[in-house]
């Protein structure tokens, strides 16, 4: 249907403004049916809007033009109010244009303003705005009118650096309904795909690097283009130090993967499955979130039949699936536009067209969560696994439904990203009590703490001469401890980036370290069998423990610094009294890691035997051994609920396993043995550390 019968078709389907008010109504009705209980009114558009195009700046949509349109506004998110921007100038005629946001790496990220590139559409425009924020009403903070007032909210040619103006855009190509996307090591390339073709815009030398031809049939606008973040993209550069960008485009019957190399000038093309549904649209709103892309509504031919769609899908990238959702948009609609809001909790859907050709002024939003995460919530999840133990005599159908719950919830742990720094193996890695940062120590004898929302390094300490082993938080997170095979344990001090404090033992390596709840004390485990008490403040040892006969490789206090526990070469799991040093219970079995349930009631302990094991603390017996692991299990963790166990091998993968059901039921893979794992206290992040020198981050969707 793409001929040229077609396309004159497709131009007499140009919505109108009437009949809104029928539009309106089916909306409000809708909105009482269970097919659209998930989505909320907003306040209208100002005016009527389609084809238009939406930038996410801070707290702001700003709302750019559209067919008819050349009006652009800011949507203030928290206001729910709109506040007029500027106009297009006369002379532009907007007809399936693009905007992206310019990246500029020295920009303040709390900076109030940034710059807009529109282009392209049936008559071909360059233009920039350099947009500073119109609700920022304080006067200190307003725009400097002698300055601002002239050169800023208000769209202007692009010029070079000679103050040329630049034209971005092929003489005969036909932009209309393009889409762009900015990439490149130093976000400096614009990628735009149009037609049947894709062009790569050097930034920085105003001009055309690459074209290239799309391997489809589809004539490929009005479409959905995204680049992959960096996170998702585990291995972005290649022997020769190349930056590879990856993006992912999908029109009606193509759905296509393309890495571009930079260092090489060349694009690869991988076909990517199109789901039978969607295959005749496009002019569909869309958003890409958390390694999925997730489709609304969208326009398009079913034989001589002119169709519009009210359905949601979504496409997951790392599993190369697709997904169609029950329930739906509250109205058919095409050419809306779909964006995040700041906090990636809303997706909000913006204008477009119904199934009757009316523009629409309407917006609203939907929970992410609806759509994203699926699955069942923590708290919902934490009731359910409550009451499977409460009860004890239960039938069998339920274990098995039971065991298909977890299953489905742990699915919804996604990849996150990817942490590089170290340059040997990681092997130690700890959230902060809040969550925010992860503290990492590696064979390269360095210490490394990373900020878990951005996944960049923000603090190393250097000191250690030797291997480190252990590396972990004080509980108010202002001090780090780390162990080391140069016999030392050291003391860092966070704020002032400093070493506070170092304690030797010339005749044993160190092996593990840990603080008591209360950060009074400290705890090691020693190369010669011992376990030793020591004051956190004077270095001062109070206690010597003796029970194990070989290396003792972990130590854990209990979460109410009563208890200890131990694993050790000798295969005993030994269980310790704090307060007179006395040995409570011995569990024999296991040797590398023994870690407390989160009540104290149990213990979870791995081995290089390949197994878990799980013990009654109260009737020292034990409960169950998991199998699963193909190679020795190197680390182990309790989920904050007590429920799911977490555990990394170097079998290379990361394994979760549920506590009531003695079963593995999802796998991580980080294609090189892992050393170390932890779950954050919310149980919403793990992260592991590799052989390979960096460190793995998984979230849970909430």
């Amino acid at each position: 249907m793409d001929n040229q019968n077609t396309r004159q078709t497709e131009r007499n389907q140009i919505p109108t403004t009437s009949n809104s008010f029928s539009t309106l109504e089916k909306l409000k009705q809708s909105q009482n049916t269970a097919t659209s209980a998930s989505f909320y009114s907003l306040r209208n558009l100002p005016t009527r809007l389609y084809q238009f195009q939406c930038v996410l700046h801070k707290h702001e949509i700003l709302i750019c033009g559209g067919q008819f349109q050349k009006a652009c506004y800011s949507y203030h998110t928290l206001k729910n109010e709109y506040k007029f921007i500027c106009e297009y100038p006369s002379w532009v005629f907007l007809d399936g244009h693009c905007i992206v946001k310019l990246v500029d790496d020295n920009n303040n990220e709390d900076s109030n303003e940034i710059t807009l590139l529109s282009l392209g559409g049936h008559n071909k425009h360059t233009l920039i705005m350099k947009y500073a924020s119109v609700w920022d009403n304080d006067n200190d903070n307003e725009m400097n009118k002698s300055n601002k007032s002239d050169n800023y909210n208000k769209w202007t040619y692009l010029t070079n650096n000679k103050n040329n103006k630049v034209y971005i855009g092929r003489e005969y190509d036909n932009y209309q309904g393009m889409r762009a996307v900015i990439g490149g090591s130093s976000n400096h390339l614009l990628f735009i795909t149009y037609h049947k073709n894709i062009s790569v815009f050097d930034l920085t030398t105003f001009l055309f690097i690459k074209h290239n031809t799309l391997p489809t049939n589809d004539i490929i606008r009005y479409h959905c283009l995204i680049l992959k973040s960096e996170n998702e993209q585990e291995e972005k550069k290649s022997k020769n130090d190349m930056y590879i960008s990856e993006m992912v485009l999908f029109c009606k019957q193509t759905g296509l993967s393309i890495e571009y190399d930079e260092y090489r000038n060349t694009f690869q093309f991988h076909e990517l499955p199109v789901c039978k549904d969607i295959k005749q649209f496009c002019h569909y709103a869309y958003v890409y979130v958390n390694n999925a892309v997730l489709f609304f509504g969208g326009r398009g031919w079913e034989g001589d039949k002119y169709v519009v769609s009210r359905a949601i899908r979504k496409y997951l990238i790392q599993e190369n699936t697709w997904i169609t959702f029950e329930y739906t948009l509250p109205i058919p609609l095409f050419d809306c536009f779909g964006i995040l809001n700041e906090d990636n909790t809303h997706i909000h859907i913006i204008g477009g067209s119904d199934d009757k050709k009316n523009i629409v002024s309407m917006h609203m939003k939907t929970r992410l969560r609806c759509w994203v995460d699926s699955k069942l919530t923590k708290d919902k999840m934490k009731i359910i696994c409550q009451h499977w133990i409460r009860i004890l005599k239960i039938r069998l159908g339920w274990i098995n439904d039971f065991n298909t719950i977890i299953f489905k919830y742990i699915k919804g742990l996604e990849f996150l990203m990817l942490l590089e720094a170290h340059d040997n193996i990681v092997t130690s890695v700890r959230f902060s009590a809040d969550g925010h940062r992860i503290v990492s120590a590696s064979y390269d004898k360095t210490i490394r703490i990373w900020s878990v929302k951005s996944g960049r390094q923000i603090q190393i300490f250097r000191g250690h001469t030797d291997v480190i082993f252990c590396a972990k938080f004080s509980p108010d997170g202002y001090t780090v401890i780390s162990c080391s095979r140069d016999r030392t344990i050291r003391l860092w001090d966070i704020k002032t980036e400093t070493q506070r404090m170092e304690f030797k033992d010339d005749f044993n390596y160190i092996w593990d370290v840990d603080f008591s709840p209360d950060g009074r004390y400290i705890v090691l485990g020693l190369h010669d069998g011992t376990i030793r008490l020591w004051n956190a403040h004077s270095g001062i040892e109070i206690k010597r423990l003796l029970g194990h006969s070989e290396n003792v490789w972990s130590t854990q206090f209990s979460s109410d610094g009563e208890m200890l526990v131990s694993s050790s070469y000798d295969t005993m799991i030994n269980l310790w009294s704090v307060e007179s040093g006395e040995q409570l219970k011995q569990f024999k079995g296991n040797s590398s890691v023994a870690t407390f349930s989160p009540d104290d009631t149990f213990i979870a302990s791995c081995s290089l035997d390949n197994t878990i094991r799980i013990w009654d603390i109260k009737t020292g017996t034990e409960l169950k051994i998991l199998k699963g692991h193909t190679n020795q299990i190197n680390d182990i963790k309790y989920f904050p609920d007590g429920q799911t166990i977490i555990s990394c091998s170097s079998d290379r993968t990361v394994r979760l396993w549920s506590v009531a059901l003695g079963k593995e039921i999802r796998i991580l893979k980080g294609y090189h043995p892992a050393r170390c794992v932890d779950v954050s206290q919310n149980g919403h992040a793990i992260v592991s550390g590799f052989d390979d020198c960096k460190i793995r981050i998984w979230g849970l969707n909430s």
